[in-house]
């Protein structure tokens, strides 16, 4: 299934992404878009990880643009283009961003929101504020509002340790993580949890993985998958099967 699943991927057509700038409060941002938009269809906004852009989707952008449009941009709190560290954002300002960018890209919706990691969260927060716009969701390897405390209740250690993204982008998973407590999303859309694969022996795995089955508890019908064979970063080692939960959760 694996070599047929890659073949199926090898052979599929490209689509041009296109990149253009957008300002949003006063920051230039990337824009990265692919794929036609059918009337009355949702687009796919893909949210990066932390410290991540629009590049780490490049194996699953251009597979998803032949069934639907595809975007995805940089955030402005990446220090890898910044000349001095720029604040760090409120869990507002991440939502407002999005928000902005896809308005200032001309892009209305309704929504279908991939997130990745971090990604996750913002992309939940803006769901909490926006629900009305959001039509379905994929939650990759998702960052969970308690993860925080569950892994310090775990390992204490690990409470002292900032997370290694921190040092190329500007972010407050503290401040993320109290304001998605503070209103946790439901919705009765369409959802996908894709988690890593992990030891079923580490305590820390199964930690990690029962904060995804409460995350793919957050809606009827959800699908969760485990990702055999991937890490956290499932774009890049399982891109097939982020391009078929994401076609799963568009309407029929």
């Amino acid at each position: 299934m694996r070599l047929a699943a890659a073949i199926a991927f090898a052979l599929l057509p490209v689509i041009a992404l296109t990149d253009r700038t957008v300002v949003v409060s006063d920051a230039s941002i990337r824009v990265r878009c692919g794929g036609d938009r059918a009337q009355r269809q949702p687009l796919v906004v893909l949210e990066a990880g932390a410290g991540n852009g629009a590049e780490t989707w490049a194996k699953v952008q251009p597979a998803i643009a032949e069934f639907a449009r595809a975007c995805a941009y940089d955030r402005p709190g990446l220090l890898r283009d910044a000349p001095a560290r720029p604040p760090t954002p409120t869990p507002d300002a991440m939502v407002q961003t999005l928000d902005g960018v896809l308005k200032a890209a001309g892009e209305a919706p309704p929504y279908v929101l991939v997130g990745h990691s971090l990604g996750g969260m913002i992309v939940r927060l803006y769901a909490t504020r926006f629900p009305e716009r959001v039509a379905g969701m994929v939650l990759i390897d998702s960052s969970h509002e308690d993860q925080l405390r569950r892994f310090a209740e775990l390992n204490g250690a690990q409470a002292a340790s900032p997370p290694p993204a921190t040092r190329v982008e500007a972010f407050d998973l503290p401040a993320l993580s109290a304001a998605l407590a503070a209103k946790s999303w439901r919705a009765s859309i369409p959802l996908a949890v894709l988690t890593r694969a992990g030891d079923s022996g580490d305590a820390s795995y199964r930690l990690w993985l029962e904060l995804q089955n409460d995350l793919a508890a957050r809606a009827p019908n959800a699908s969760h998958a485990v990702a055999e064979g991937s890490g956290h970063y499932i774009q890049n080692d399982r891109p097939d099967l982020v391009i078929a939960a994401v076609r799963s959760v568009l309407p029929k």
